[in-house]
């Protein structure tokens, strides 16, 4: 096919890698004029992953409108959507989006602590009076740049009991899904500028007047029970989002 792109093997058969190979062909094509994707079966072969692995990836990068796919015709990059680095509505690590901006990322803990949760943080995870959680903070670096300052609250009843043990550089994603015993099924986020605390400018190296872009997260289980809680401020001098609305294909 003219126009495409060299397709190396992956060694193994993972959506996550084969997603992140996917959004560099399609950076790759695009920015050559080609438009149309390989079939799956091409996609499949040179990718070395099997066609349920490629179809979930497929399907995630349809939802985040970074493809379309028209029945019987193809799949189809959206050229609008070429420019556009993080989508608020993708799921995505700060090392992956980070990465993803051309940075060399690295994550540094700052605290990792149980505390007693504020009434306001007791309520979002829907917890009674005198609960206690775990809070961890973090801050995501794009090279030897701080980028993003995280700051994670997990219900101390969730748990393991060695939960002083627990790998804190995992996402917040891969934390709940391998140690509190369920996935995140979805996130419910509030998005607003703001101004920086002291703490969060002193960690991001900004001073007090630097607008930054906060996400105050709330993540579901499947059980609609909320599982954990992340407020994040980003530096948009390296990292900013942008919203893709995607509505059904033909």
């Amino acid at each position: 096919m003219t126009g495409s792109p060299d397709l190396q093997t992956l060694n193994t058969d993972c959506y996550g890698q084969v997603k992140l190979r996917l959004r560099e062909v399609i950076a790759q094509q695009g920015s050559a004029g080609a438009l149309r994707l390989p079939s799956e079966a091409d996609l499949s072969q040179a990718l070395g992953v099997s066609r349920a692995t490629l179809r979930s990836a497929l399907l995630s990068l349809q939802k985040e409108g970074r493809i379309r796919r028209l029945h019987g015709h193809g799949t189809f990059i959206n050229r609008h959507a070429l420019g556009i680095g993080a989508n608020l509505a993708e799921a995505g690590a700060f090392m992956d989006l980070l990465a993803q901006e051309g940075y060399r990322p690295s994550v540094r803990t700052l605290d990792r602590r149980l505390v007693p949760l504020a009434e306001q943080e007791a309520g979002a995870l829907e917890l009674g009076e005198d609960e206690t959680g775990l809070r961890i903070t973090r801050v995501f670096l794009a090279g030897d740049e701080p980028a993003v300052h995280s700051v994670d609250l997990f219900p101390a009843r969730l748990l393991p009991a060695d939960h002083d043990r627990l790998d804190e550089q995992r996402s917040t994603f891969e934390f709940v899904s391998t140690h509190l015993g369920a996935p995140v099924c979805y996130s419910v986020a509030r998005i607003r500028p703001v101004l920086p605390t002291p703490d969060v400018a002193a960690a991001l190296r900004v001073s007090s007047t630097t607008p930054l872009l906060q996400l105050s997260h709330t993540h579901i289980r499947a059980d609609e029970r909320p599982v954990a809680v992340t407020v994040v401020h980003v530096n948009d001098a390296y990292l900013s989002f942008s919203v893709i609305r995607t509505y059904l294909d033909e």
